[in-house]
């Protein structure tokens, strides 16, 4: 995936920054943001989770207020 398709992901998700972050067990917002402009790679496990996600996988811990 590249950067913009995990932009894309996020917000076809209708997930924030910080929302993602803790879904993906990213410390913070700024990971995501780093990731979203290419500064930062996300790994394969972390993209297959993400691709799960836009699938329609919701954890548990999924933010209620986009289900």
């Amino acid at each position: 995936m590249t950067p913009d398709d995990i932009a894309k992901t996020r917000q076809h998700l209708r997930l924030t920054r910080t929302q993602l972050a803790a879904l993906m067990g990213y410390g913070s917002a700024s990971r995501i943001s780093e990731i979203e402009h290419g500064t930062f790679g996300m790994g394969a496990a972390a993209q297959r989770l993400l691709i799960a996600y836009a699938a329609g996988y919701r954890p548990a811990d999924w933010p209620e207020e986009t289900k």
